[in-house]
């Protein structure tokens, strides 16, 4: 047996047995052991620390000093690791329950999403606890279909499937996403996406502005509105203060038929870089939000971004719409070089 497979082995027999126990007991404790867990990650994961303090030093700049930016890197690790533990809870929530632990902020709005006959295309970033509140919808009778990536270790993923799918929802692979994701919207299933992703080159994106930096995210979500016409639903999950959450419905969003992806996605990103920045200890910062940085950026960027000929050309075209088709043609040309050479 390889090291791998006795390390996927192990994998498994762990998240197995903490699928068991974590339901036994109260929510509260598991939310301090993910706390402890997140601040031990922060002491251990250099990179990821690296990472994290590196994304909140371009945001904030000379805001925040060193030690308040320690401080939000590891209370971002504790929300991860809360998400994770507080995943294997959802098997105690029922829909007589749940308000105990998620609720939302106006009850009105949710009515208005659980009664509608209309599908919607639910957004969130990276913020809170998203795998409560997508139970909690589900639960309300609002199921939706998500996109989640398989795990390397095959093991694993039936586990979360399972876990994420009790309350109703639907879990897809990305193959064939879109595809799917538009024939669900169209036979009345709501979607769900997380809208701060970074692609990689290959992947068809749009680049945004966030935080006054360039974010090459998932267009998707703008995509599938313009396919159906079907309204953009924003949220956010915040926490309660008595250990539970509360689920905030910003204004939803339909936009003109003539409106570009970029400009969509940028909107719908508009609506939730406010409450990040007021909130910052709630996002992922240990995610590279910003792969790419333009060869003239006249900001900093993270260590990490790296400058790509076709990132520039990406945000040429997008900044001067008139060059569009020219420099599409120099994108693809650029991209079809790219894959040949790896």
């Amino acid at each position: 047996m390889t090291s791998k497979r006795i390390r996927y082995w192990l994998e498994w027999l762990l998240v197995s047995f903490f699928g068991r126990l974590v339901p036994i007991f109260p929510l509260r404790i598991w939310q301090q052991i993910a706390d402890a867990a997140g601040s031990l990650v922060f002491w251990a994961d250099a990179k990821g620390r690296a990472v994290a303090l590196a994304n909140l030093e371009v945001v904030y700049g000379s805001e925040f000093d060193l030690a308040h930016r320690r401080h939000l890197a590891k209370r971002s690790l504790q929300v991860l690791g809360r998400n994770f533990l507080e995943l294997f809870w959802t098997t105690r929530l029922t829909r007589e329950n749940v308000d105990k632990f998620v609720s939302f902020e106006d009850p009105e709005r949710l009515r208005e999403i659980i009664e509608s006959d209309v599908p919607i295309i639910a957004i969130t970033p990276h913020f809170g606890n998203v795998e409560l509140a997508g139970t909690f919808i589900g639960l309300k009778g609002k199921p939706f279909t998500i996109i989640s990536q398989p795990f390397k270790n095959e093991r694993l993923t039936p586990i979360f499937r399972r876990l994420r799918e009790a309350c109703g929802n639907k879990i897809i692979v990305p193959e064939n996403a879109v595809v799917r994701l538009l024939r669900g919207l169209r036979a009345g299933e709501s979607v769900f996406l997380f809208t701060d992703l970074t692609l990689k080159l290959r992947d068809s994106a749009v680049v945004i502005e966030g935080f006054g930096l360039k974010m090459r995210v998932t267009q998707l979500h703008a995509f599938l509105h313009q396919r159906t016409g079907y309204p953009i639903v924003p949220w956010v999950t915040v926490p309660r203060g008595d250990g539970g959450y509360a689920v905030r419905i910003l204004p939803w969003l339909r936009f003109p038929p003539g409106l570009s992806y970029q400009q969509i996605t940028q909107a719908c990103w508009n609506q939730f870089e406010p409450i990040i920045r007021a909130n910052p200890e709630y996002w992922l910062w240990v995610y590279k939000h910003w792969r790419y940085k333009p060869s003239a950026a006249m900001r900093q960027y993270p260590f990490y971004a790296n400058q790509s000929t076709q990132f520039d050309l990406e945000v040429e075209s997008q900044e001067f719409p008139e060059k569009a088709k020219t420099l599409g043609e120099q994108i693809r040309e650029h991209a079809r070089w790219h894959r040949e050479q790896g």
